[in-house]
């Protein structure tokens, strides 16, 4: 009997101890890296391109892929519906933002950067509107490809990506250049 309550006792030193170690460090670890992968998806210079993959659809027609990507893209928590116009190819995503509530070096990047992947993801997406408190923004597909320079469906990896939209995006006379390229206001 004495063997067994040592046993016990180990065992249940064992699970706090084991306890302790994984809610005082493993779990704020794995919070710490989930809050900064989160802090990354909404600056376009960051963003993980690759998580946007499983939202590739040929036709802008399903509401629901095209909601889970603009979802997964930055400025997400300001996302206030959408509208599709199927008969122009166009949707239009609507934001509770005005753009004096940010910075407009970095509203452009964001907008410019979530069109082209819109683009990318949905092959016959012509036009996105971006409909804000204030104002809208149209930016158009073949404006997009001409600013990239490539064929958008083959800017699907995330290398290809990365150097012709993303590295494009860094330097503020790249976004106001990229900006008036593509938005059609």
């Amino acid at each position: 009997m004495r063997g067994r309550n040592i046993w016990i006792i180990a065992l249940v030193v064992l699970g706090v101890v084991g306890l302790a170690i994984v809610e005082g460090f493993v779990n704020p670890r794995i919070e710490a890296q989930q809050d900064r992968y989160e802090a990354e998806q909404q600056n376009p210079l960051t963003h993980d391109f690759e998580a946007l993959t499983k939202y590739r659809s040929p036709y802008m027609g399903d509401n629901s892929n095209l909601s889970h990507l603009n979802q997964a893209l930055p400025l997400r928590e300001r996302l206030n519906g959408y509208q599709l116009y199927p008969e122009a190819f166009t949707a239009q995503v609507n934001y509770s933002l005005d753009t004096h509530e940010m910075d407009a070096e970095e509203l452009e990047r964001i907008l410019v950067y979530n069109a082209v992947a819109n683009f990318v993801m949905i092959d016959n997406l012509e036009q996105v509107v971006y409909q804000l408190e204030n104002t809208s923004y149209t930016l158009r597909r073949e404006s997009a490809q001409q600013w990239t320079g490539s064929e958008l469906k083959e800017l699907q990896t995330p290398e290809l990506w990365n150097s012709t939209v993303r590295k494009k995006l860094v330097e503020p006379a790249q976004v106001k250049e990229a900006f008036s390229q593509i938005v059609d206001n």
